[in-house]
């Protein structure tokens, strides 16, 4: 059975991951490429500078709390999946559900974030490069409220698509990073 209080639980949940989908409005210039990091032509560098420039304009839209800007960063057939679950489709969907994220009653309107921390950018195809980053976003607890003084640790990983002269996600995910000491999980450790 759907209740208001649960259908505004999913609202929010929904809405508190796209807010953390981002796209970079052409800062820089990426050499399009046949191929990925192979072709000796493409230059790595160009491809971090282009991530980190979403990443800067991600959290500046975020950190000022305009839903416009953030919608302008995705295509306008995006898809997010929030650190919940909740997939959210199209740009004017993402820019709804961040108006409430970041409005006057919506968990986020008094909060910022520190800045995302890019982790790793590749080029998959000309036009495609994916990125991670780490983030560090309040937790929100299951009626929506959040705890800005606590922290989750989290990984959102960006599809970006080139878009004329910019870049902005097609693809986003968000997810809470729960540590775990497995002999694969860090450099060097041994079975």
């Amino acid at each position: 059975m759907t209740t208001h209080s649960t259908s505004r639980r999913t609202f929010l949940v929904a809405a508190t991951a796209l807010a953390a989908t981002p796209v970079l409005a052409a800062a820089t210039s990426a050499t399009p490429s046949a191929g990925a990091a192979a072709d000796p032509s493409v230059d790595p560098a160009d491809d971090a500078a282009v991530a980190a420039a979403f990443l800067r304009h991600w959290d500046d839209a975020w950190n000022r709390h305009d839903a416009h800007a953030l919608a302008r960063l995705h295509t306008a057939d995006a898809v997010t999946v929030n650190r919940f679950g909740t997939v959210v489709t199209g740009r004017d969907a993402l820019e709804h559900a961040l108006g409430f994220l970041h409005g006057a009653r919506g968990p986020f309107h008094a909060v910022t974030c520190p800045p995302l921390h890019l982790l790793d950018v590749r080029r998959l195809a000309p036009d495609v490069l994916v990125l991670h980053a780490r983030w560090q976003n309040p937790v929100m607890h299951p009626d929506g409220t959040i705890d800005p003084t606590t922290l989750d640790d989290m990984i959102v990983s960006y599809t970006l698509r080139r878009s004329g002269t910019g870049w902005q996600a097609a693809e986003v995910d968000l997810h809470n990073v729960e540590p775990i000491d497995l002999p694969f999980a860090h450099a060097g450790q041994r079975p």
